[in-house]
């Protein structure tokens, strides 16, 4: 007969019995342990087993971790970030989330403007309604502040001003291209104006005979 005996949630365990049901590690010495279904756990299993998750990378989510939420789902610090450029949100940043994704705002804007098509069951693929784009004012100033240094700018500059601006690398590409067609334009109209101008061509002012500002004093 063994000397001591356990009691847990009202039953008593031989000191060799109480295991934990996953890892079959004994509890004699454990401050606490739980109960679920007549099943014994330890700590980490129990929490492994039946506690909170992170929804991006399904591990367990400790007491002492920082996590983000969204909707039900809830998200390790680092896991909080877009499916897409898997870039981490910060906090007061818009996202969404669409089918358990999280997506940062431009590349959901992204998804609205049409994405990539889906294919239909007879292989047709299915057009969207395209949606421009809005630029926030802060934005619009980095964009043009970078223009200003560099009008085409190559991949990686495209990269790190998307990051600053919080648009997506393709987002970022499409203005520079339509900035510096405006460029070419003005230009273009530019050189055309200067090249019709010519001093011979402006017209001299037209004066007035004595006998026509009479007539004007008159009536």
């Amino acid at each position: 007969m063994d000397r001591y005996l356990l009691r847990v949630n009202g039953q008593s365990w031989h000191v060799s019995c109480l295991r934990c049901c996953v890892c079959q590690t004994g509890l004699e010495r454990q401050n606490s342990c739980f109960i679920k279904e007549d099943h014994i756990y330890c700590r980490m299993d129990y929490a492994r087993e039946f506690g909170t998750k992170c929804s991006k990378c399904y591990r367990s989510i400790q007491a002492n971790d920082w996590v983000r939420r969204a909707r039900d789902n809830v998200y390790h610090l680092a896991c909080f970030a877009c499916d897409s450029c898997k870039r981490q949100l910060s906090t007061g940043e818009e996202f969404a989330l669409m089918e358990e994704r999280v997506l940062c705002k431009s590349h959901y804007l992204e998804v609205l403007e049409g994405g990539p098509d889906k294919e239909s069951d007879n292989s047709q693929k299915s057009k969207t309604k395209r949606v421009r784009t809005t630029f926030t004012e802060e934005q619009i100033q980095v964009l043009q502040a970078n223009f200003q240094l560099d009008s085409n700018p190559d991949g990686q500059d495209l990269e790190r001003i998307a990051q600053i601006t919080g648009l997506s690398k393709r987002v970022t590409q499409v203005w520079f291209q339509n900035s510096r067609a405006r460029q070419k334009k003005q230009q273009q109209q530019t050189t055309s104006l200067s090249g019709n101008t010519s001093p011979s061509s402006i017209p001299s002012p037209t004066k007035l005979s004595k006998n026509v500002l009479k007539a004007f004093a008159k009536s």
